[in-house]
Order: C-alpha cells, then structure tokens, then sequence
C-alpha cells in the first residue's frame, strides 16, 4: 500500500508540474501576442518600374488613431506587406489621416520599427509610457531593400515618380508637431542630401531638439541608437529634448 501511494503522490506531482509549465508558456505566447499587436503597421504597397515602394507607412499603437508624432528615416527596410487591409474602419482610418485610399497592406514589424517605438515611448531614456496613437514614418526614398548599399545604388539611377519622398509628405510632416529624425550618414550622401535638407528646413521651427545648423546634427538612425545608447552620452541628450516635444 505504501508503494502504490508513493506512486501515487508520485504521479500527481508530475502532473502539477507539467500544469504549471503549460501555464508558464501559455502565459509567455500570450505576453509575447500582445506586445506584438501592441504596434500595428499599415502602408501603402506599389509595383512601379520593376521596383517595389512602401509609402504612407502608418505605426498605431493602442486603440488610438490620433497623429502622436512622425518620423523620417532613410528608405524601407525588411517589413513585409503580410495582408491587405480590408476592415472599413481602417481604411476609413487610414485614408482620413493619409488622404490616400488605394494599396493599403498591413505590414510585419521589422526591428527599425521596434527600436523606433522606444524613441517614442520614452523607454531609452528610463521615461517609458504607454503610446495611444499613430506615429506617421516616412523616408528619404520609398524604394524597399533591406540592402541599403543597393538601395541606394538604384536610387541614383531609379526614374520612378514614387522614389523620394513628395512635397505632399513634406507639407504633412508641418502639421505634425513632433518629427524625428533619423537617416544617419546616408542621408547627407551626395544623392539624398538636397531631400534631406528639404525636411529638416519644413519641421526645424516645431522640433527644438534639433540644432538650427542641418550639418551640427547626427540624425541618428534608430538602428544606431539602440547599438550605442550605452556608450554614447549625446544619445540620451538628444532623446531627452526630443521627449520633452
């Protein structure tokens, strides 16, 4: 009789512990589910040219569709169109903000999109908070390639009207009253130099973070900040002023 309750006790307790590991990793693919639909990622996909572009890229966060902010980086990078959008109140949504109402996918979240969250969010400078809104992101150029050596190669030679970003996606970004930007050393290049300095003269007025001198700022890309914020004290400055927008 021992035996069999030992065995018994035995048994039971392995099955406890097998109940608390399902729960464990089920309340993991949970957390993780959640914080991915945390950011929904939204644009525009067109062929043109033999070239595929991503343009009118929204971010929303939470339930909100308010424009929170926009950001301008220096072309699409690995985010995939995954659906096209077929929900009515997206679209409505979407063409409300962007004027625009044909192409619309969603879009797989790539890491550049993550770490530009952060920016947002306050969590690179230990101020995180909760985002409930859309943050508008833009390029230099519109060109999708993960490579951006070869980006930028066929950008010097790319006729495609949809290219660079628009005076239309300059006249926006005036209306939004906090712009980050980010487009590293590529974006004071001899190609995408004359856009570049065309967005930064639209929205310096409204964005006291940035230096009035296009050649005194970084425009760190979110890729580099997330590398260097530990070692590079003039990140967290500059995340600081820009938080305080």
């Amino acid at each position: 009789m021992n035996t069999v309750r030992l065995v018994t006790e035995y048994f039971l307790h392995l099955s406890k512990i097998f109940l608390y590991l399902c729960y464990t990793i089920n309340a993991k693919r949970f957390f993780i589910i959640r914080n991915y639909k945390a950011m929904n990622v939204y644009a525009r996909f067109l062929i043109d040219d033999g070239f595929a572009f991503r343009l009118n890229t929204v971010l929303q966060f939470g339930e909100g569709w308010n424009v929170i902010g926009a950001a301008v980086l220096v072309n699409p990078g690995s985010a995939k169109p995954v659906v096209d959008v077929s929900d009515c109140g997206t679209l409505a949504a979407l063409s409300d903000i962007t004027g625009k109402n044909d192409c619309w996918k969603q879009f797989s979240a790539d890491p550049t999109m993550r770490f530009l969250k952060k920016i947002f969010d306050g969590s690179y400078i230990g101020e995180q908070k909760k985002l409930n809104g859309v943050v508008l992101l833009y390029n230099l150029f519109n060109l999708r390639n993960a490579n951006l050596q070869q980006a930028l190669e066929v950008a010097g030679s790319c006729k495609s009207p949809l290219l660079f970003c628009s005076n239309e996606d300059i006249a926006s970004l005036k209306a939004v009253g906090k712009v980050y930007l980010g487009w590293g050393k590529e974006g004071v290049g001899p190609v995408l130099r004359p856009m570049a300095e065309k967005v930064f003269n639209a929205v310096k007025d409204s964005n006291a973070y940035l230096y009035r001198d296009f050649d005194k700022n970084k425009f760190r890309h979110p890729m580099y900040i997330n590398r260097a914020i530990s070692r590079d004290k003039e990140i967290r400055k500059v995340l600081t002023r820009f938080g305080r927008l």
